[in-house]
């Protein structure tokens, strides 16, 4: 599962009213390359919610091969700017360290747990399963 999809994704459970960003407990993740495409990253930038990006991406440098560098590009994870750049479409660096983000980080197995109730969604070979139980609709 992709950074782009875990912003995308929010707790449904009955009751829940703030289920959004589910926190990322990883078992495995991976960096994979991606081809770079500055017009299609710069094209999900209206789709995204930035400061949830910013903690996702904090959860993710708590997965221990990462923090100690393994398995990442050369100069590890970037860092992206606590504030959306106001002119983001022509920034180059900017654009190129969202795509890593975005596109390059998968959480293939592990947890994304509801911040309000504690309800665990498991993800499994990179897909998360977000089914509720019949008592949780």
């Amino acid at each position: 599962m992709r950074l782009l999809t875990h912003n995308l994704l929010q707790c449904n459970k009955k009751g829940v009213a703030n289920g959004f960003p589910l926190i990322i407990k990883a078992a495995e993740m991976k960096y994979e390359e991606s081809p770079y495409d500055k017009d299609f990253t710069a094209a999900m930038v209206p789709k995204l919610q930035y400061d949830a990006l910013l903690q996702a991406l904090q959860w993710v440098r708590e997965y221990p091969p990462f923090a100690r560098g393994e398995g990442l590009p050369a100069g590890g994870l970037p860092e992206l700017p606590a504030a959306l750049p106001m002119s983001f479409e022509s920034d180059e660096g900017f654009l190129q360290k969202l795509h890593l983000v975005l596109f390059d980080l998968h959480l293939v197995e592990g947890v994304l747990t509801c911040p309000e109730s504690g309800r665990e969604f498991p993800v499994n070979g990179r897909i998360p399963n977000m089914l509720l139980n019949e008592d949780e609709v």
